[in-house]
């Protein structure tokens, strides 16, 4: 199967957007990339919003009320998404695939992160299913919680340090690691690819270096700039 194009933080750079903007997602959408990666942060009062950084125009999100992030807005007018945000328009269409990525907390490490987690568990939506949402996790104590609490969704661990048995003994589905780490070993894709487990790599942004990833049968490529690899046929 040919490698899958994943927009990082939505197809924002290209167009001009923010990122992890609704406006990013729904161009990753129109370019029908195969997915559409953004960050999701757990606010004090336990609304899971969508965001990279852990600070919104200076405000620490883990220590700040929803109702108080409103008060900044992004460039293009958008207040920060939450997660519900995401899911009214990534799961009502079938082209592009929501990952979202659970960042590591910063103020209760594992325990604070397990316990977005279990926000996010709690309110998952009734239509998503592993086929248009997956997770992504820097945090491996905290993915293998998620993959225990959502046995059927897709569960990739990010940080790069884990060998492929180790991820196949964890239960996990694969990794999504940066590329450095693939291209500086030759045999890791194929040691994952033959335990069955799936491969992406983030931040893919030349052309060469997505070239020789695809060579090695990676499954998923994530990147700036969807739309220029799409158009070069990645």
């Amino acid at each position: 199967m040919p490698t899958k194009i994943i927009a990082h933080r939505g197809a924002w750079k290209e167009f001009n957007l923010p990122q992890n903007s609704i406006a990013s997602l729904q161009k990753a959408i129109d370019l029908k990339c195969h997915g559409s990666e953004f960050d999701v942060h757990l606010t004090k009062d336990n609304i899971v919003v969508v965001n990279h950084d852990h600070n919104f125009f200076g405000l620490n999100i883990e220590t700040t009320n929803y109702n108080d992030l409103l008060i900044k807005e992004l460039p293009n007018g958008e207040n920060i998404p939450t997660l519900n945000d995401f899911y009214s328009v990534g799961l009502n269409q079938n082209k592009t695939k929501l990952i979202a990525e659970i960042k590591t907390s910063e103020i209760g490490k594992t325990d604070r992160t397990k316990q977005l987690i279990d926000v996010i568990v709690s309110e998952l939506p009734f239509n998503a299913n592993p086929e248009n949402l997956e997770f992504i996790l820097f945090d491996f104590s905290s993915a293998v919680y998620l993959k225990n609490k959502l046995p059927h969704f897709f569960v990739h661990y990010l940080e790069g340090d884990k060998s492929a048995i180790e991820i196949l003994q964890s239960g996990l589905n694969g990794i999504d690691y940066h590329y450095e780490i693939l291209l500086a070993n030759k045999n890791m894709i194929k040691q994952f690819n033959d335990l069955n487990l799936k491969t992406n790599s983030w931040t893919v942004n030349d052309l060469e270096n997505a070239r020789n990833l695809i060579s090695q049968k990676i499954d998923c490529i994530t990147t700036d700039y969807p739309q220029l690899f799409l158009k070069n046929g990645l």
